[in-house]
């Protein structure tokens, strides 16, 4: 519900806070109104002289038509955020929050993370102050994933509240958890489910261009002699495209044998061997 109107009592009784105590804003009390009413009075004050050079406030600086067709430039142009615009002053002399707010009110920026923003889980001053003492205190060396779960935040949230508070855990500290074991080896299943995957899309493409190979060959009058693989039986031809070859000096001379195995069966084994108990 609204606060009523200012009385003359009341005003009279900011204007000595303001000049005769010269409290700023956060020591400015009078019943009934809040610290926002209050600044907009003090705002209104200044204005008209009320309150003398006592307090000056801070100049605005109002926006141009330049400006905000910058602005409108960077954000939907090259969708940089405000805090790339501030920290690069791609306009000059607005900060952060300035530009922020001025996104805002021309309906500019990402609507995902303007969305994933009002969705966010704020901690009040009693539940911040739960967590300050949970973190110094039980939580200290609990991995952030698990706080965050706990307390319904992010990830980066926590370690930043613990890099604040002072306690950030160390690299040690961090990868010694339960926490980060199971993670670990979740990656690792998925890297080798990776790797697997490529591997047979690599052997069903070496396959086949082995067999057009095959096929290409013994259309040639002058095709190398057959050469069967002893593990598939397959007979291919005796050339380094089906067999991997090596050559040797010895001596004077230069030798050169070739596999019994073919490539593709070659290729088996040292998958099997790389993803095997011992390997």
């Amino acid at each position: 519900m609204p606060a009523g109107r200012w009385t003359q009592q009341e005003v009279e009784d900011l204007v000595y806070q303001i000049v005769s105590e010269n409290r700023a804003l956060p020591q400015l009390h009078i019943p009934g109104k809040s610290q926002a009413a209050i600044n907009n009075r003090r705002r209104r004050l200044k204005i008209t002289g009320r309150l003398g050079h006592v307090f000056v406030g801070r100049k605005l600086k109002p926006w141009t038509i330049r400006e905000l067709k910058h602005l409108r430039s960077l954000t939907i142009d090259y969708g940089f955020s405000a805090e790339f615009i501030a920290q690069l002053q791609l306009i000059p002399g607005r900060s952060k929050h300035a530009v922020g707010k001025m996104m805002g009110r021309v309906g500019l920026g990402n609507p995902a993370v303007k969305e994933r923003s009002r969705q966010a889980h704020r901690l009040g001053p009693s539940r911040r102050l739960e967590l300050d003492q949970y973190l110094i205190g039980d939580g200290r060396l609990t991995p952030a994933a698990e706080v965050s779960r706990q307390w319904g935040l992010a990830q980066k949230t926590v370690n930043s509240y613990r890099r604040r508070l002072g306690i950030p855990l160390t690299w040690q500290q961090a990868r010694s958890s339960e926490e980060c074991r199971r993670k670990q080896q979740a990656c690792a299943r998925q890297f080798v489910e990776r790797t697997v995957a490529r591997w047979r899309e690599w052997f069903g493409r070496k396959t086949q261009s082995l067999k057009s190979l095959k096929e290409k060959m013994e259309q040639s009058p002058s095709a190398p002699p057959h050469r069967a693989c002893r593990n598939c039986g397959e007979n291919w031809f005796a050339s380094p495209e089906f067999f991997y070859a090596q050559t040797r000096t010895v001596g004077l001379r230069r030798k050169t044998t070739m596999s019994r195995t073919c490539r593709l069966c070659r290729s088996v084994r040292q998958r099997s061997q790389a993803f095997s108990p011992c390997g």
